[in-house]
């Protein structure tokens, strides 16, 4: 009943505002074998969504996810350093800024090893409970306990509640981290470092900044109708990560001949939802030239000590209790 109700109030949304919804309401959909958060990652469904859509986590060059497959070492560290927004020297690999950054954070003991081997699931355990100690993440479960390691890190990051077990009380010590459970783990991260916490008014004007860089792109395509980049240098601001405007791009340019304009937009009120200290949602009131009115949900990730919007459009049901946490919705 509570499901037919919200699917109501968003139908209501849509037809009171009608306004074009905006591209590519969920970051996954760019993903040719997305079908896997599905069929494969139910559990995690949400959370995998929710984690490339704050750029958290994200694909290969060739537009895959390869959620099944062994994450690396260097991969893993990769991602979290997303999550916590570090990163230090670079060096000969990729990786190297990232492991260096992470090791002076405290979050990786040392940069020994082979880097291109997959992450072990104790070993991912022992790095989340040390970046649960470093950025004071808060016990919730203080017997929660593993019966295949009794290592104090990756007892910790249980007892925070950053991993949990593949069974009751089981860690899987031995078992290869893949990369949808690690795009699990990197959202709840994510939504557990709260040690610095941006303003209201720090996001506010984020995200007021983003819309004019929004309109900067809805002008340069209706004056151009293609999907070159090349005008995201010229933004005013760059509040919003090209990886948005691509897609943003491609859906514009697919659209372009159904009658559509894409008008100028501004924000009547913008809210906080959630924050912590590298995401945040914030949610506006919208209305564009034409007085159309809408509600907008956008998703912020810190991105080298800037917040960037990362993904945004009409709420989606995931995106209710956003609109209730801010008072547009009972």
């Amino acid at each position: 009943m509570l499901k037919k109700i919200a699917a109501g109030l968003l139908a209501a949304i849509l037809i009171l505002t009608a306004v074009p919804l905006q591209a590519r309401a969920e970051m996954e959909y760019r993903f040719t074998d997305k079908g896997a958060i599905e069929t494969d990652f139910a559990w995690g469904k949400d959370d995998i969504i929710e984690a490339i859509d704050f750029e958290l986590y994200g694909g290969y060059p060739d537009n895959t996810l390869r959620l099944g497959n062994n994450i690396t070492r260097a991969e893993f560290a990769a991602v979290l350093s997303r999550v916590v927004d570090v990163s230090g020297e670079p060096g000969p690999e990729w990786y190297s800024a990232v492991v260096d950054g992470l090791v002076k954070a405290g979050v990786i003991p040392d940069k020994s090893g082979d880097w291109d081997a997959p992450i072990t699931r104790l070993e991912a355990a022992k790095w989340l409970g040390r970046l649960a100690r470093v950025y004071n993440v808060p016990v919730k479960e203080l017997t929660a306990t593993f019966t295949d390691t009794t290592d104090p890190d990756a007892i910790y990051a249980a007892q925070t509640g950053l991993i949990k077990g593949v069974s009751a009380g089981v860690l899987g010590a031995d078992q290869n981290l893949n990369r949808g459970q690690a795009a699990v783990l990197l959202l709840r991260v994510a939504r557990s470092v709260d040690t610095d916490l941006p303003s209201d008014e720090e996001l506010i004007q984020a995200r007021q900044e983003a819309i004019e860089d929004i309109n900067a792109n809805a002008a340069d395509f209706e004056a151009r109708k293609n999907v070159d980049l090349t005008f995201y240098e010229k933004l005013p601001y760059k509040r919003v990560t090209k990886t948005y405007f691509e897609g943003e791009r491609e859906f514009m340019y697919a659209t372009r001949d159904d009658g559509r304009k894409n008008n100028q937009t501004k924000a009547e009120d913008i809210r906080i939802a959630e924050k912590h200290n590298s995401i945040a949602i914030v949610v506006s009131k919208m209305r564009n030239d034409n007085g159309a009115f809408w509600i907008s949900v956008s998703r912020f990730k810190k991105i080298d000590g800037r917040w960037m919007m990362t993904q945004g459009g009409i709420p989606e049901n995931r995106d209710l209790k956003y609109l209730k946490a801010v008072g547009y919705m009972r």
